[in-house]
């Protein structure tokens, strides 16, 4: 493709438009100031084939998968048909939002320490809200849909590798099994 010349009511245009920008490079010998050079017919020009990096933002890691997720779904059928042994219970029921995110916490980082591969966390279920003879505003069940955000944040989604909602004999939806990685891998992912 043959490139054509600038007019001159153009090349007027141009310069009063890139008036007030700095050259990145001194201009090449040879050339009229302010006039790009016009590649030689047949090559792209060094801009169109260099991918552009922006370094306006800084890189970031990609965010670890949900704790519901990830790990082996195995653990979960073996926990839900009763394979597997739930070696501590956590009841959230009756707290306060901020005193059962310390509690759980607490809990997960112990039973971590202790080397504890499998636990069973009560959340409750919650309820509705429109029947509640309290008149109470706030949404109900609010512990059980945090306890999702909860487990997702650090260090405590550095501790676990799946969480999955317990079987009825358990607790069902209002309950949930937090399967705990192993004491050198948790070490690993701190890391």
């Amino acid at each position: 493709m043959k490139r054509r010349r600038l007019s001159r009511d153009e090349a007027k245009l141009w310069r009063r438009a890139t008036r007030d920008v700095a050259p990145l490079r001194p201009p090449l010998p040879g050339l009229p100031a302010g006039e790009p050079p016009s590649p030689p017919v047949g090559e792209r020009r060094r801009e169109e084939m260099t991918p552009v990096v922006s370094r306006a933002a800084p890189a970031r890691k990609a965010p670890k998968p949900s704790a519901f997720a990830g790990g082996d779904p195995k653990l979960d059928r073996k926990a839900r048909r009763g394979r597997l042994e739930i070696e501590r219970t956590l009841d959230l029921h009756g707290m306060r939002q901020e005193a059962a995110r310390r509690a759980l916490g607490a809990f997960i980082v112990k039973a971590s320490q202790q080397g504890l591969r499998c636990v069973l966390v009560i959340t409750g279920k919650g309820s509705a809200g429109a029947n509640d003879p309290y008149g109470d505003r706030a949404p109900r069940g609010i512990i059980r849909r945090r306890f999702r955000e909860w487990i997702d944040e650090e260090p405590l989604r550095g501790l676990i590798s799946r969480a999955a909602p317990a079987k009825p004999s358990d607790g069902g939806s209002g309950a949930f099994y937090v399967f705990l990685k192993g004491r050198r891998a948790a070490r690993d992912s701190r890391d």
